[in-house]
């Protein structure tokens, strides 16, 4: 009896224990439970109520308007434009293939694409398609799939298609500049981008709690000197040349002599910024600044120009052409057709090689070397796109005996397509040579005007008596009897001008390649008082005759005789002759404005500009550039004004 309750005792005392341990147990963990609780519900609260407003909303950033890119008359090239792009949550997407294929099948994506995409982005937020169609966003909205948003942000667009296209250039699917002037401006086109919440409703659809507004934050928008009108007439008569010749493509650069404005800047093939996928990317470049080509004969002016101003040679000079065929320096130097003795202006005329080669003998190489740098060989312009190549003009020291001579007639010597016109340019500017820019204005997001691009000098290259001389023997290209310019001559206006036809380099074997060429004419019209410098190159013309004179002369007529009526450019008494220039003189209706308009001030002297502008009882800030009579002004005549605009009023020297 007293084992068993021994026994008993101890089976008892071990279930009390049993029940202690148990109790005990719990109790740590109720109190653990309630550590646990206060942890969450004050340490940590914070940190939680973040996470789960993190899984109820999304934070995004939205490209803001990008500014408008205009031309000089404010006339849109590129523009923004509302737009809709869609954005998902990848954690809700990744697992419901069902609805990633729905979803794509509205969009148009490939599954495999999409779900790339997805895997790319954050564990939250990923851009699924950006600038969709109204047609995409209305089957996006009725799918009401989970984790799917759509975000209201701008999108580029270009109005005019491929007009300008390499200039005005191209932007990425992120709003970034990728091309041309969008590139070279990008942080002051694009703006701030705006960052917005998005938030899950009931269903798991993505909402934007907060609709930004596009203009706020927007980018600055530029106004540029290109004319619109200009750009369509050179780009259609540069495609009717390539065309007819069946040619590689063309180059053609129209600008203001005086002032340095590009008016228009224009290449075939074209290229539209709109539809950058399909585009060759050789064609979204801009030739006229990145490619070198050889000027070839159209640098014979310059040349002579150099010569003139270091009083060398003279117009009436005489030079022995060896009949067509000069052996020098182990090597021939030819002329398409045989010459004996000709005047110096009579060589630039025929365009004789051998005449220009002889010549160059009269410079010492660092001179012309130097001349050249003068001219702007050598070195980039400066103008406002990205990539401007400086030509190819080795130093003297890196010349043979043979280098002078091939230089002279622009053999052996590169230069961009706007470099070579910048150069003619000068000897129409009374040897000035102007920067050129294609940037006129930048405008606020407002569109008030917060700078202004005003004309600078690049530099002097030869004198004016040496300028004038030579304006007068490029006018005999063009209208003396055998000139090699004479399809260029344009009805009622002197043209000054030089063509150039010349082999293209063989990069491979060396040498030159006989049978590709580049045919080129450069001049400026009206000679004495130019409003406008052109040049005109086309790159392997394959049809009929392959020159300057045939092929991108007549290229250059067309384009000076639609551009000079646009301009309202009055002919000139005895144009294409070699008579002295008449000036257009204000009429006595020209004083009949009435008060509070622009008055009619070409034709007119800066002193009779002031006194005009005095008269007509107007106040503006008048910007005054070049020396002479009036020659472009800017407001139009007969103009309302309010007091407050800007005047600007070119004048150009009577040669």
């Amino acid at each position: 009896m007293s084992r068993r309750r021994a026994e008993g005792h101890r089976a008892g005392r071990a279930a009390r224990w049993r029940i202690r341990v148990i109790a005990g147990c719990v109790m740590v963990l109720f109190a653990l439970a309630a550590l646990r609780a206060v942890q969450l519900q004050v340490f940590d609260a914070p940190e939680l109520l973040a996470r789960t407003e993190d899984q109820r909303r999304q934070r995004l950033e939205l490209l803001p308007a990008r500014g408008a890119i205009l031309d000089r008359h404010g006339r849109e090239l590129a523009k923004s434009i509302p737009g809709a792009s869609v954005f998902v949550d990848p954690s809700s997407l990744l697992g419901a293939q069902e609805d990633l294929e729905r979803l794509c099948a509205a969009l148009g994506l490939k599954v495999r694409e999409a779900r790339q995409a997805l895997e790319r982005g954050g564990a939250r937020f990923a851009w699924l398609k950006r600038r969709i169609t109204p047609r995409e966003e209305e089957a996006v909205r009725s799918l009401g799939i989970s984790g799917v948003g759509i975000a209201r942000e701008p999108h580029r667009t270009y109005p005019k298609k491929t007009l300008a296209g390499q200039v005005v250039g191209f932007v990425g699917i992120d709003g970034r500049g990728l091309g041309g002037l969008e590139y070279r401006f990008d942080g002051l086109l694009r703006g701030k981008p705006r960052t917005v919440q998005a938030e899950r409703d009931a269903r798991g659809w993505l909402l934007l709690t907060s609709a930004p507004d596009t203009a706020e934050g927007s980018g600055r928008s530029l106004v540029l000197t290109l004319d619109e009108t200009i750009q369509h007439v050179v780009e259609e008569e540069l495609a009717r040349a390539v065309d007819r010749s069946k040619a590689r493509g063309g180059i053609a650069v129209a600008m203001d002599p005086v002032t340095g404005e590009i008016l228009a800047l224009a290449q075939v093939p074209l290229f539209n910024p709109n539809a950058v996928a399909d585009s060759r990317s050789e064609d979204r470049k801009v030739r006229a600044v990145v490619e070198v080509y050889e000027p070839g004969s159209t640098f014979k002016a310059p040349f002579l120009g150099i010569l003139f101003d270091q009083r060398l040679a003279r117009p009436s000079d005489i030079v022995y052409c060896e009949n067509g065929r000069w052996p020098v320096h182990r090597r021939a130097i030819h002329d398409t057709k045989p010459h004996g003795w000709l005047s110096v202006a009579d060589v630039l005329k025929v365009s004789s090689n051998i005449g220009v080669a002889k010549l160059s003998e009269k410079l010492s190489p660092q001179a012309l070397y130097d001349g050249l740098g003068r001219f702007g060989l050598g070195t980039p312009t400066g103008v406002e796109l990205g990539g401007e190549s400086g030509g190819i003009l080795p130093p003297p020291a890196r010349w043979s005996k043979l280098t002078p001579k091939t230089v002279s007639y622009g053999q052996g010597v590169s230069a961009t397509a706007l470099q070579v016109v910048t150069a003619i340019a000068a000897l129409g500017n009374g040897g000035v040579r102007m920067k050129p820019h294609l940037l006129r204005a930048v405008l606020d997001e407002g569109g008030r005007e917060v700078d202004q691009v005003q004309p600078e000098v690049a530099g002097r290259a030869i004198g004016a008596d040496a300028a004038a001389s030579l304006v007068r023997i490029m006018e005999q290209v063009v209208s003396g009897q055998d000139g090699t310019g004479a399809q260029a001559a344009v009805p009622g206006y002197r043209v000054a001008g030089k063509t150039g036809t010349s082999w293209k380099p063989d990069l491979v074997k060396g040498g030159y390649q006989r049978d590709k060429v580049v045919v080129s004419f450069a001049g400026f019209v009206p000679s004495r008082a130019p409003r406008l410098a052109l040049l005109v190159a086309v790159d392997e013309p394959t049809q009929g005759s392959r020159y300057g004179s045939t092929v991108a002369a007549p290229a250059f007529r067309e384009m000076a005789r639609r551009i000079l009526g646009y301009l309202k450019v009055p002919p000139e008494p005895g144009g294409e002759t070699s008579g002295p220039a008449v000036a257009r003189r204000p009429q006595r209706g020209d004083a009949e404005t009435p008060m509070g308009t622009m008055p009619d001030v070409q034709g007119l002297t800066m002193r009779e500009v002031l006194r005009r502008l005095e008269a007509a009882g107007v106040s503006l800030r008048v910007s005054l550039m070049g020396s002479g009579v009036a020659a472009t002004q800017d407001p139009a005549p007969g103009t309302p004004l309010d007091g407050g605009q800007a005047c600007r009023i070119v004048f150009r020297p009577l040669l």
